[in-house]
């Protein structure tokens, strides 16, 4: 549907023209910019067309997700991760565990933030965003981009307490089917 490329290639290219910052080999990897993904196979979808809209350039992307070995996605984040692809649970254990930081980030893209709540993600969002020492830079010094295909209450509240200026504005019945859709049904 072309979502993902609207949402990475303004971030890429925002990363590129303000210059890429961190080393390549060192402990602690500090990206300029975190996608999280409620599901490995969409974290891995949008880490392949990062991928692709990087190629040819110094910016990395990396990926880190459950259900692989952690010390595969260590050591490629350690050869350096400018744009972090990852699911809640690995990337705050990657936080705790100190082989990322994310004291630098400009970036914050949270991904089908519908489905985070539903899967029961809000906590370590709200860990990731909130907890003092890991220093995430306030809303006023990070983009955050939140994508979300409902905005219950739920979404609502998170946009609220995340998002910089936040405005939810509507045009039509929220949650209502659109009037010039039409469906026909055919029998064979």
């Amino acid at each position: 549907s072309g979502k993902t490329a609207a949402f990475l290639l303004p971030v890429l290219t925002g990363m590129m023209q303000e210059g890429l910052t961190g080393s390549q080999f060192s402990g602690v990897q500090e990206p300029q910019a975190i996608c999280v993904a409620p599901t490995r196979e969409l974290a891995i979808q949008i880490h392949c067309e990062a991928r692709k809209f990087s190629y040819g350039t110094m910016l990395r992307p990396c990926i880190a997700y459950g259900g692989v070995s952690v010390m595969h996605h260590k050591s490629q984040i350690q050869r350096g991760c400018h744009f972090l692809v990852a699911t809640p649970g690995r990337l705050l254990d990657f936080i705790d565990k100190g082989v990322i930081s994310i004291k630098k980030l400009k970036y914050l893209i949270l991904d089908e933030a519908d489905r985070m709540l539903d899967m029961g993600f809000e906590p370590e969002i709200r860990r990731l965003v909130e907890t003092a020492s890991w220093g995430m830079p306030a809303k006023g010094e990070r983009q955050t981009l939140m994508f979300s295909a409902t905005f219950p209450e739920e979404i609502q509240k998170l946009a609220q307490d995340f998002l910089e200026d936040y405005i939810f504005l509507t045009i039509g019945r929220v949650g209502g089917a659109n009037t010039d859709v039409e469906q026909t049904v055919m029998e064979n």
